[in-house]
């Protein structure tokens, strides 16, 4: 066997082990929250200890990995739906709907989502990517006139969150409660006769701005 052909079959098992053990640890923070043990982590990964610490030299870069594949997932999405739906509110309120029940079935996520990570280069390029397909959403349905004109890309996020987070507690009793209020933000981003809003959105730079400078004191 050349050199070349056994350092691609090294590339390639290395791949192959990242990607089992971003998929076994989104499994296990899910289940579990981001207390899960490294040791399970390669357990359900089915490597040794070692290759996750190879991969992944500390928690919080294994953190940082599995949310920017979270966000990732909720950009591509926001983009397949522009790409697939007719702008307007029923497009904003698939995304809010798809993209909660993605939030809901993760009780990992948002302890993930305080941890010190906004340092990672790669977490923000997603988080900015996301907000800008979620702006492209909302002008479009803005466009449209079905959707209030005061509310951004990044006011979706917050309630995909809001809606989740806040029912988070009630899961096991009623795991789908968080559709009931989510519904609810849905009509509230109607157009026509509302209330206007008392303060202008954050912007994902502004909160990942914010975030560093908490973390920094």
């Amino acid at each position: 066997m050349s050199v070349a052909v056994a350092d691609a079959g090294r590339r390639a098992d290395a791949q192959r082990n990242r990607r089992l053990l971003l998929e076994a640890a989104a499994q296990a923070f899910a289940d579990g929250g981001i207390d899960v043990s490294a040791g399970e982590i390669a357990r359900r990964a089915g490597v040794a200890k070692g290759t996750l610490f190879r991969h992944f030299p500390t928690k919080s870069d294994l953190l940082a990995a599995v949310l920017v594949d979270r966000v990732a997932q909720l950009r591509l999405l926001t983009l397949q739906i522009i790409a697939e739906r007719r702008p307007g509110l029923e497009a904003v309120a698939e995304i809010m709907g798809r993209g909660a029940a993605v939030l809901a079935a993760d009780r990992s996520f948002f302890d993930a989502a305080m941890v010190d990570v906004e340092g990672e280069c790669a977490l923000r390029r997603e988080k900015l990517g996301l907000e800008a397909a979620l702006d492209a959403l909302v002008a479009a349905a803005q466009a449209s006139g079905e959707v209030r004109e005061d509310v951004s890309g990044i006011d979706l996020a917050m309630l995909m969150m809001a809606a989740t987070n806040t029912c988070a507690p009630t899961r096991d009793r009623h795991p789908d409660l968080w559709r009931r209020y989510l519904a609810l933000m849905v009509d509230g981003l109607r157009a026509g006769a509302t209330t206007p809003l008392p303060v202008a959105s954050a912007s994902a730079a502004e909160m990942l701005g914010a975030s560093d400078a908490a973390t920094a004191t």
